[in-house]
């Protein structure tokens, strides 16, 4: 089980690129912000099409989740989840693209709160 305490170490390993963003606070200790960090590149390449980057986000949020220990799960399904689904897809393509990158693990969660932000908007 991934506690809070790895799971900085498991993102400077999986994306070395957010070694220095990860290291501007005590990440360590604030599983939050962690994730929060992770979210934020996770967004960026969602947003830019960079799809082979954003399937390396996807499938470490959905290792977190399905491995992590309840703080790690909550974070996940708090931070990362609601933000994926918030994020407008421009087109049929992207949006196919994105549903068959997003982990089985998080796929129910992430349309539920789809589904919810949809409904909200109408």
């Amino acid at each position: 089980m991934i506690n809070q305490f790895e799971v900085p170490a498991l993102i400077e390993d999986t994306l070395p690129e957010l070694r220095r963003p990860l290291h501007q606070f005590p990440a360590i200790f604030h599983i939050y912000q962690t994730v929060d960090c992770l979210n934020s590149y996770l967004i960026r390449q969602l947003r830019n099409k960079n799809y082979p980057l954003l399937e390396k986000c996807l499938r470490l949020a959905g290792r977190l989740y399905e491995r992590g220990n309840p703080i790690v799960k909550k974070a996940v399904t708090q931070i990362i989840v609601p933000e994926l689904s918030k994020e407008p897809v421009p087109d049929n393509i992207s949006r196919i693209r994105l549903y068959s990158l997003i982990p089985a693990s998080l796929y129910n969660l992430y349309m539920q709160h789809h589904l919810n932000i949809q409904t909200k908007n109408k």
